[in-house]
């Protein structure tokens, strides 16, 4: 037993330090996230409102982004790679549009899932309402999938990158953005393995979270509004 406690305590060589703090730090952050913020609505036991998903929406931005930003700047993180730019325009155009074209195709014969229209719309009914509505969700949105992609694919992402180099830290992430998904219908749990690997490479091969960004937030809101559409609500 004492060959294994010291085993133990070699994790914890000062040479080590940054990165147990770095994993450590991560690993609270998304425990706090997945019981405060919910990754679904039905894991918070509440109805769907619009009050409940920007209840949410605030958790993730708090989390998410805000800590691991000062986690960054305090632990001296090189995340100079994280971007919310342009980057390569020609590719994440070009990769970005036929990809969304393809995935919006497929969801909205996905939204009839059962599962899925328990789960959504994210707000509710609220959003059948249509015009100004959706407008207003699909800003919320876009600030959700700014800090989510912010932390996977980019403090998540780069910070490992610096410990254990580029290919194992997007394995990593997208085991992290996985288990984030537990609890949501299991189709969309399944497809969160390619989407996390798949938007790991779009941000790392265009320089930038921007199309990572947009493409989630197409699939959220093609979930949303057909998962609507199906039910006869839109």
């Amino acid at each position: 037993m004492l060959q294994l406690f010291k085993q133990v305590v070699k994790l914890f060589d000062p040479s080590q330090r940054k990165l147990g703090v770095f994993v450590g730090l991560s690993l609270v952050v998304q425990i706090g996230y997945w019981y405060l913020g919910s990754p679904g609505p039905q894991l918070a036991g509440v109805e769907r409102t619009l009050a409940s998903a920007v209840t949410n929406i605030a958790w993730a931005v708090g989390l998410l982004l805000l800590i691991p930003l000062l986690a960054a700047w305090r632990l001296k993180l090189p995340l100079g790679k994280i971007r919310f730019g342009p980057g390569d325009v020609r590719f994440g155009v070009r990769t970005t549009l036929p990809l969304a074209l393809i995935i919006v195709g497929l969801l909205f014969f996905g939204a009839r899932d059962s599962a899925l229209q328990h789960t959504y719309p994210w707000p509710g009914d609220w959003l059948a309402s249509g015009g100004i509505t959706i407008f207003l969700w699909t800003i919320l949105y876009a600030l959700y999938y700014v800090a989510f992609e912010f932390f996977y694919r980019g403090f998540l992402m780069r910070g490992l990158e610096t410990f254990w180099g580029l290919n194992t830290a997007i394995w990593v992430q997208m085991m992290a953005s996985v288990l984030i998904h537990l609890g949501k219908p299991w189709v969309e749990t399944v497809a969160a393995v390619p989407a996390g690997l798949l938007f790991a490479v779009l941000a790392v091969r265009s320089r930038s979270l921007l199309y990572p960004i947009l493409l989630h937030l197409i699939i959220g809101l093609s979930t949303d509004l057909f998962s609507l559409y199906h039910q006869g609500l839109f």
